[in-house]
């Protein structure tokens, strides 16, 4: 299903959406090439996981879905800051910015605070802002982009490899790792996904590891 029918019955309109996509964009070039393609990717993944669900928002899903990054670059800098929280507080000051009814924007910087794992969340949006964000860490995307934060980290692909046997926070690419083999998922939808996604996970480090070691010489 193209994202064009999948946003039938969101209520905002297309010169709004434009707006809110080019400032997102414009944001999320401060981390690189890599993310705003996942922005993109949580927000078809919100708003397919919102198909399935009952009394979820779809304005405010894909709000959040689009902006629940955009103050992540703040940890380029300092990683110990919480980008769900920073992000939170640039989307609040632009979506008031655009008037957009208080009530609205109160539920989605809770979407994009929360996503992080600040704190719990408290609607279903949050919820399914944090699955489609998780989830677009496992599979073969989850996979590329372990080899993505290993470019820039300066990882090799052995360290990669060494990181999937024994996985640890002392890395990005560590975390990754642990989020693919330890996911938490709120939807039950969400965590069959990343099941399916992650059948391919183990076989292709396996085999990574066969090739270092020339096991299948």
């Amino acid at each position: 299903m193209g994202l064009g029918s999948m946003l039938e019955g969101v209520s905002m309109n297309a010169a709004e959406r434009d707006k809110v996509e080019r400032y997102a964009r414009e944001q999320m070039t401060k981390l690189g090439l890599h993310g705003w393609p996942h922005v993109k990717r949580v927000q078809r993944l919100c708003i397919g996981l919102s198909r399935h669900m009952k009394g979820v928002d779809l304005e405010v899903v894909e709000l959040a879905a689009l902006l629940h990054d955009v103050g992540k670059f703040v940890e380029k800098e300092n990683n110990a800051l919480d980008h769900g929280k920073v992000s939170a507080e640039v989307a609040d000051e632009f979506l008031r910015s655009m008037e957009f009814d208080e009530g609205k924007v109160e539920a989605v910087c809770h979407a994009i605070r929360v996503h992080t794992h600040g704190e719990e969340p408290r609607s279903v949006e949050a919820k399914l802002l944090h699955d489609a964000d998780f989830l677009d860490k496992m599979g073969a995307v989850g996979v590329a982009t372990v080899f993505v934060k290993a470019c820039l980290t300066e990882t090799t692909i052995e360290e990669a490899a060494r990181f999937w046997r024994n996985p640890s926070r002392d890395s990005f690419v560590g975390v990754h790792a642990l989020w693919i083999q330890k996911p938490h998922f709120y939807t039950q939808l969400a965590a069959d996904v990343a099941k399916r996604r992650n059948g391919i996970v183990g076989a292709f480090f396996e085999q990574l590891e066969k090739e270092i070691e020339l096991v299948d010489f």
